[in-house]
This record gives C-alpha cells, structure tokens and sequence, in this order.
C-alpha cells in the first residue's frame, strides 16, 4: 500500500501551478516569466527546506526533539528566504517586481490551501 506524502503533494501542487504560471507569464515576455519563477522559488526552496527539517523526527523520540527541530526550521526557512530575496535582487536584471511578487505570493496561497485540503481530506489511519 501507498502511502500519502504531504511533503510530495505539496511539492507537486506548487510545481504544476508554477509551470502552469510560468508559461502563461512567457506569452508576456520572458522578463515575466523568470521573474514569476524566481519569486516562486525563492518561497519552494525555504518551505521544502522547512517540511524536511521539522518533520525528520516522530512523536516517540520526544517533544523537546520535535519542538528543537521545529525551531531550527522556522529559523533555517526565514535565512534561506533573506537569501533567497537578497540574492535577487543582487544579481538579477532585468527584474520585473510584479511577477517576483506574484510568483511568491501564489505560493503562500497554494501552501495555505495545500495544508487546508490535506487537513481536511487525509484521514488518520489510527482512527
């Protein structure tokens, strides 16, 4: 039996929305459309970052591990997103700011809605 990863689903949902983004961006001009990917980047790669890090231990090795985990991972997504914005805005030009920001700010959406329907539609095996 297969079991549902919500790390893969994630990941999934937010790649096909942002080839989908991308490539409706591209009839716009190709600015656009490596802007929007770059915005959407730069919230993937600190959200994965994210999952891996604070879900790597179960229940049974203890809460303060857990707890630790969580923490180092809130705190590795927020220096990986500085980063990734510094980065950026550094280094990448011509950049169209509304497409970097949409990119990024759709990825928060289909995060949000990624953990809603997962809540909502997994059921605990336990139950």
């Amino acid at each position: 039996m297969k079991t549902f990863s919500p790390l893969r689903f994630n990941l999934k949902v937010q790649l096909i929305a942002c080839a989908c983004l991308s490539f409706l961006a591209f009839l716009l001009g190709k600015v656009y459309a490596y802007s929007l990917l770059l915005g959407a980047g730069v919230f993937i790669v600190p959200n994965m970052y994210f999952t891996y890090y604070a879900f790597r231990y179960r229940a049974s090795l203890g809460v303060e591990w857990i707890h630790q985990s969580f923490m180092i991972g809130a705190m590795g997504k927020l220096s990986l997103a500085l980063v990734g914005f510094a980065l950026v805005f550094t280094f990448v030009s011509p950049l169209h700011i509304v497409s970097f920001f949409t990119g990024f700010i759709v990825m928060i959406i289909l995060q949000w809605w990624s953990a809603r329907y997962i809540a909502n539609t997994v059921v605990v095996e336990n139950e």
